[in-house]
């Protein structure tokens, strides 16, 4: 194996280790408020309104985590099950400064599609366990927001689960984005108008 070679691999590894870095700084707590942001930024653009960033406000008091114009927007992670993304980063960083060559750092990927019906499922299971955490008379002015983050899953067009399912919890709104896509499960009758005219429906977003 000849020095450029060589080279060739400690770069790229710098590069992972630099990059991995980042995500370990930006998954830290004090980050949070950002990421929140982003997320509610994502959502909107796969919704595709025309926004301005400074409209994307971390309010002094939580809940709600974001607000959008009249959204009310609590955000949560959707991973999967047992996968605490701060420790992962810190891990694949260990990972990294003890690697040697770029295929240490190979990893088997196995994706597979997801429907909204199969999201919906597990957004019905993360509601449940939210009942405990917030009283009634919060979630009726809340617009929850699920970003799902799963593992080698990729959004597969398919049926929208019955919004019914998800009126009984009491929020104002039920929301997802995956990817490119945003899903609108629920939105009560005085929710914001670009929930409400898009409940049932998987909008994907469209680039010019």
């Amino acid at each position: 194996m000849n020095s450029s070679t060589l080279m060739t691999n400690e770069e790229f590894l710098e590069d992972r280790r630099c990059a991995l870095r980042e995500s370990v700084e930006y998954f830290s707590a004090k980050n949070k408020p950002e990421r929140e942001r982003w997320v509610c930024q994502e959502f909107i653009l796969n919704l595709g309104l025309a926004f301005d960033e400074t409209e994307v406000i971390t309010p002094d008091d939580e809940p709600p985590d974001v607000v959008f114009r009249d959204g009310w927007f609590e955000i949560k992670e959707l991973l999967d099950h047992g996968r605490r993304r701060h420790a992962e980063c810190k891990a694949s960083l260990q990972k990294a400064l003890q690697a040697t060559d770029p295929q240490d750092l190979l990893e088997q990927f196995t994706p597979q599609d997801i429907t909204p019906e199969q999201i919906g499922g597990r957004i019905l299971k993360q509601l449940e366990t939210l009942q405990d955490h917030y009283a009634p008379a919060a979630r009726r002015n809340l617009d929850i927001l699920f970003y799902v983050n799963l593992q080698e899953h990729f959004l597969k067009v398919g049926p929208m689960p019955p919004a019914i399912e998800f009126a009984p919890y009491g929020w104002r709104s039920v929301s997802a984005i995956m990817g490119w896509g945003a899903l609108v499960m629920f939105a009560a009758s005085d929710a914001t108008t670009f929930l409400v005219s898009n409940v049932g429906a998987l909008i994907q977003r469209k680039f010019e």
